[in-house]
């Protein structure tokens, strides 16, 4: 996956801090809508870099496909133990059903935080530049 950033810091040889606009499902181009009024989060992450880069440099960004499979379990997970929580024990009554699936659904929130400690712990997904643009 690549993203545009700016290169705002160079913490040391080989890194650089970039910021990162956060995209929505919009795509926020705010200048043909007229719609929410909201603004996009910017996201400060460190990529390593074999190309030299300065301070205001324009760069693509490649990050491992890690971050899709990290995506899918954070969105899908809660959703999907919910359906089997509800749906696996149909001998039981309605609102036990239901009781099951609500508590899949906080195992899935559970596990998508502790996915989260996870990668802010160990850096687990990995950020490179690839070109300036």
């Amino acid at each position: 996956m690549t993203q545009i950033a700016t290169v705002t810091a160079l913490p040391g040889p080989g890194t650089a801090e970039v910021t990162v606009a956060r995209q929505t499902a919009c795509g926020h181009d705010c200048e043909s809508c007229a719609g929410c009024g909201t603004r996009s989060a910017k996201v400060v992450i460190r990529a390593s870099t074999a190309i030299p880069v300065a301070v205001g440099d324009r760069v693509e960004v490649y990050s491992s496909d890690r971050v899709l499979g990290v995506a899918a379990l954070v969105y899908l997970g809660p959703v999907a133990l919910f359906l089997l929580g509800y749906l696996l024990p149909a001998a039981l009554p309605e609102g036990a059903r239901y009781a099951c699936g609500g508590l899949g659904f906080l195992l899935g929130l559970a596990g998508a935080a502790a996915c989260d400690r996870r990668v802010r712990r160990g850096r687990t997904i990995s950020y490179q530049i690839t070109r300036k643009l």
